[in-house]
């Protein structure tokens, strides 16, 4: 029936933009406005601010004696927790893990651990932005005393809680 209908004939359907085209229009321009925002803010604060160089004291608990060899001066350590380097071992202590038991009468005493379990004890130099806010390692990754911080060097993985976080100032002039 419609067989004799010539392709000139033809209707030839036009786009017709509905609502749900202008939302995925929108969520996309979104998406891209955002992506672009989130990296702009951290390259401003990279590029405004100099990456100033801070001591991060830490501590290392509770690990094996024989871990506590794989440490020394000078050690590059990396964050796989902020995907950047942490820092440079500038210096550090082992001493025998702390232990808390009840005597007796109930009462928390400290005492060493007998198990050849140690503490580490140091501070690293690390490369960041202070902020009013806090620091941010390598620009962008936040770090304040007592938080947890998985870290590897050439040696070892481990993780460790800063203690403090101070600005070097630098005293050569």
């Amino acid at each position: 029936m419609n067989e004799n209908i010539q392709p000139s004939q033809k209707k030839i359907k036009k786009f017709k933009p509905n609502i749900i085209d202008f939302l995925i229009v929108i969520i996309f321009i979104g998406a891209v406005v955002g992506i672009v925002l989130r990296t702009g803010v951290v390259e401003q604060v990279t590029i405004n601010n100099n990456l100033e160089t801070a001591r991060v004291s830490f501590m290392i608990s509770n690990i094996s004696e024989t871990s506590g060899n794989y440490f020394s001066n000078g050690d590059s350590f990396y964050s796989d927790t902020h995907k950047c380097n942490f820092g440079v071992l500038e210096g550090f202590s082992i001493m025998p893990a702390e232990a808390y038991i009840l005597n007796e009468n109930g009462i928390l005493i400290k005492t060493n651990s007998i198990n050849h379990r140690v503490d580490v004890r140091g501070t690293m130099l690390c490369e960041g932005v202070f902020t009013e806010d806090g620091f941010f390692l390598a620009g962008s990754n936040y770090i304040a005393p007592n938080t947890g911080v998985a870290v590897k060097s050439a040696n070892i993985i481990v993780s460790l809680t800063v203690m403090n976080i101070e600005k070097v100032t630098d005293t050569a002039e």
